[in-house]
Parts: C-alpha cells; structure tokens; sequence
C-alpha cells in the first residue's frame, strides 16, 4: 500500500537495541505502523510487555492508488488493519484503542492588521 514502507528488520533491531520489555515505543508519523507490528513480534519472542502509540493523522488516500480501491479511505485506517492482521498473524492478542482527532476550540487568528489604524 505504501511506496517506500519501514523496513521490520531494522525497526526491529533499532527496539532491541533501544527498548526493554516495559519500554513505550512512540512513532507520530505512523505511516503503516511498522513499529506496532515490530514491537509485537518482539513482545512474542521474549515475553516482553512493550507497548505502542502510533499517531497517524487520517490523511486521505489518493483515489488512484491501490489502498483507496481496497476501501482504506485513510492512512489511518491502513495503520489499524496493519495492527488486526499482524496480531493475527503473530497469534498474539493485543487490544488497541483508536482515538480521532476533534476539530480545534481556537479560534482562527486574523494576522491582518484593522484597516481604520492610522
């Protein structure tokens, strides 16, 4: 779905080297949420209990790309399926909460000076 996706071998090895069993792994640039899956297979191999915040804003997914016409509307929405089938796969039973951006409470600020200031 992606172009150019984080490779799992070396995020895996860059949570070996920088995590241990209790670590919180953060991405804010989800993408397809390499490092959930990566942190995952890593809780399997070694009973660990790492866990993850991906945050992926729900960018739109061009009409003309495979996602789209595979009914992934968002980014995020290819981040959560990322997550259902690799827990699947790994046989695991990871829960995952999803939470949505809301629109702002700030009021849009007009930078423009008044017009009747001398």
């Amino acid at each position: 779905m992606f172009d150019h996706p984080k490779a799992i071998g070396l995020v895996e090895k860059l949570l070996r080297l920088s995590t241990d069993k209790d670590s919180v792994v953060l991405d804010f640039f989800a993408g397809s949420c390499t490092p959930a899956h990566a942190v995952m297979k890593l809780n399997k191999e070694d009973e660990g209990n790492r866990k993850f915040i991906m945050v992926q804003l729900a960018k739109k997914c061009a009409k003309n790309r495979e996602a789209f016409k595979a009914d992934y509307k968002t980014i995020a929405d290819i981040d959560k399926e990322r997550i259902r089938r690799a827990a699947k796969q790994l046989e695991d039973k990871t829960s995952f909460k999803v939470f949505r951006l809301d629109r702002s409470n700030f009021k849009v600020w007009n930078n423009a000076p008044p017009k009747n200031v001398k």
